[in-house]
């Protein structure tokens, strides 16, 4: 893909832009990457008809899950080809990961990836049913001059600072994440509702009275436990006096955190989130969640007009992580990025995230998308190949990628093979997991790796190629301690000694 040359014009669009008032028929130019003007087309310009569609500014997704346990092989499909052109990776990395998800994840993605953190755990997030504990000792240690000195070499990836707000460890490491994120110059993210295995209690919803303006609350519509609504279904005083403050709301929907009965209560009594993201994973690509556009759609059927919604994906969000100099607006010099989605007609299905379901009479479809000016055909069905969402491990012999590592890639993997081991673990299980263990490994992968003299991504490359059938991407650490420490040491010197056979 490329981007042509001249002016092109789409036509015959209804355009919703509402950081500049627009919501009706209007011309949009391009040039050079660019939004050229909103108008009357410029002479000899090269029309592209999109009547009957809508055309906004380029979704944002301020939620998705792109690497880690919750992540994707193909973070575009859940982007541009669902008409999202920017979108932030909801803390799958932590500080001493970020460096490896930057490794993985740079220059993989036409769609814009940002990043958001987990502010307390430095290997991030691990894994859907981890169980956090009764104290804060999986929160391990909170490196501050780390922080401060990735923000000078790479602040601008960063968007938020994610915590999840469980009660189980009192106010204490919720108000450690506030002045992390102070002390950084980024909002709070917070994930409010307790985990289907989190212990916690009401301390939980202290989060509300540490949050501040223009941090932002995710999940507000969820089920569980620890919500926005009281016993007896009103929203709760303190929550409210949040949103006075200026705390923002996110919908979030997710895998466990969208209930059409809270949701109707919510909105019936006017607290309204001011931003739409979907939470999209491995384990709801498939449903209930699908992709940002039908989280749109399920807000429609709350009540919100298509200018809402779309409001809620543009200049909302934009404005909230400081992105509006370069997203949610079509401006005249703004980068060209640009969605085109239909209204279709019809009885639609839509399940929340556990036994609840309404139907609509409308969805949102998006059609095509521009990133700088370039178009993407929009593929709503791209994610859900299986290769996408679910670790294609090689559990019978190596991949066919061992073949093509070079010389040093070999040699860091024996070196890594002799480090590993040393240290003795068990497969872990979803339900189980030893987090200290995870940790050792990780360590141990970045000891070699300096050692070596290696690149991290050359490291890391090798590393996954000795594993999978398909490139994904997540924590050495986690990694390591799901697969058999036999079969792993085994692979390691499989493919060290595969060079050892050429010479």
């Amino acid at each position: 893909m490329s981007e042509k040359k001249g002016i092109r014009v789409l036509r015959g669009a209804h355009v919703i832009d509402s950081s500049q008032g627009i919501d009706r028929v209007v011309d949009v130019a391009i040039e050079n990457g660019k939004i050229h003007s909103i108008g009357e087309a410029p002479p000899g310009a090269e029309i592209i008809d999109v009547s009957g569609s809508y055309l906004s500014p380029g979704w944002i997704d301020i939620h998705v899950h792109v690497y880690g346990t919750l992540g994707f092989a193909d973070p575009d499909s859940i982007g541009i080809y669902q008409g999202v052109t920017s979108f932030i990776e909801a803390g799958g990395p932590g500080i001493d990961t970020l460096d490896e998800y930057h490794a993985l994840t740079d220059g993989r993605t036409i769609t814009d990836l940002y990043v958001g953190p987990y502010a307390m755990r430095p290997i991030g997030l691990i894994s859907l049913n981890f169980i956090e504990g009764d104290n804060v000792r999986t929160l391990t240690h909170i490196p501050i001059v780390k922080w401060l000195d990735y923000m000078k070499e790479h602040g601008d990836r960063l968007r938020y600072m994610k915590i999840g707000a469980y009660g189980g460890f009192g106010t204490g490491a919720m108000r450690m994440a506030k002045g992390l994120a102070e002390t950084v110059g980024r909002p709070l993210y917070i994930h409010i509702g307790e985990q289907q295995l989190q212990a916690g209690n009401d301390e939980a919803n202290n989060i509300f009275r540490i949050a501040d303006s223009g941090d932002i609350v995710t999940h507000v519509f969820h089920g569980n436990k620890y919500g926005v609504l009281d016993d007896d279904g009103r929203i709760m005083p303190v929550v409210r006096e949040a949103a006075r403050r200026g705390v923002l709301f996110d919908v979030g929907f997710g895998g466990y955190n969208f209930a059409w009965d809270v949701a109707e209560k919510v909105m019936a009594q006017g607290l309204v989130p001011e931003i739409i993201s979907s939470d999209l994973q491995q384990f709801n690509v498939l449903g209930p969640a699908y992709s940002l556009a039908h989280v749109m759609g399920i807000c429609m059927r709350l009540g919100m007009s298509v200018r809402d919604v779309v409001e809620r994906v543009t200049i909302n969000p934009a404005r909230a992580l400081s992105l509006d100099d370069r997203a949610g607006s079509l401006k005249p010099g703004m980068p060209a990025d640009i969605t085109v989605f239909n209204l279709e007609a019809g009885e639609f299905i839509l399940h929340d995230t556990g036994a609840g379901k309404r139907t609509a009479d409308k969805r949102l479809v998006p059609r095509m998308a521009f990133k700088d000016g370039t178009r993407v055909d929009c593929d709503m069905l791209r994610c859900q190949d299986e290769r996408n969402w679910l670790i294609q491990i090689a559990d019978d012999k190596a991949p066919a990628a061992v073949a093509k590592l070079s010389d040093r890639q070999r040699q860091f993997l024996g070196e890594l093979a002799a480090e590993l081991s040393h240290i003795d673990w068990t497969a872990a299980h979803m339900e189980v997991f030893d987090l200290p263990k995870a940790m050792e490994l990780h360590d141990a992968f970045r000891r070699v790796q300096t050692a070596n003299g290696i690149s991290l991504k050359d490291a890391l490359t090798a590393f996954f190629d000795c594993f999978l059938n398909h490139p994904f991407t997540i924590q050495v650490g986690v990694f390591l301690i799901r697969r058999p420490r036999r079969m792993a040491l085994a692979r390691l010197r499989e493919a060290a000694e595969a060079e050892l056979a050429t010479h």
